[in-house]
């Protein structure tokens, strides 16, 4: 019974299965050796139990180690920065409303509607406009001046 191709394909399709449940990307390779062994189990070309324990272990590992990194990112997308890692880079010169007053160079700033966490080297009022000159983070630097 162990030696037969329902196991095989039963098994490979489990294995493929539980991928969606527990995506560690690593049982689909499992499930594609054993489909494999089944097929060929069927077909006639392999008979005996040594002979597809070899070739799921083989088909499996190397399925693994080959196309792993490509499959991953199939599921998994790719991720870019499309700022580039600069958050408030494409609002410098952007004009904003002082909230607060800044107090030790500190203070929040309203720029398209939201409230931003701003430094400046001058001493800020609530209600003031200021202009966006720079970023650290996420964190605005304003001034009074244009940039």
């Amino acid at each position: 019974m162990f030696s037969g191709y329902a196991f095989w394909l039963i098994l490979g399709l489990l294995l493929i299965i539980s991928e969606f449940f527990a995506t560690g990307i690593i049982a689909i390779f499992f499930g594609i050796g054993a489909l494999v062994v089944g097929v060929l189990t069927l077909l006639g070309v392999i008979e005996t139990l040594p002979i597809q324990l070899l070739l799921f272990s083989l088909v499996s590992l190397g399925a693994l180690f080959a196309l792993r990194r490509r499959f991953q990112r199939w599921f998994k997308g790719n991720v870019s920065d499309r700022s580039g890692g600069d958050m408030a880079g494409g609002h410098i010169g952007a004009r904003v409303t002082v909230l607060t007053d800044f107090v030790a160079g500190a203070g929040q700033v309203q720029l398209n509607g939201a409230k931003w966490d701003a430094e400046s080297s001058e001493p800020l009022q609530a209600g003031q406009v200021a202009w966006v000159v720079g970023n650290r983070g996420i964190l605005l630097r304003v001034s009074t001046t244009q940039p």
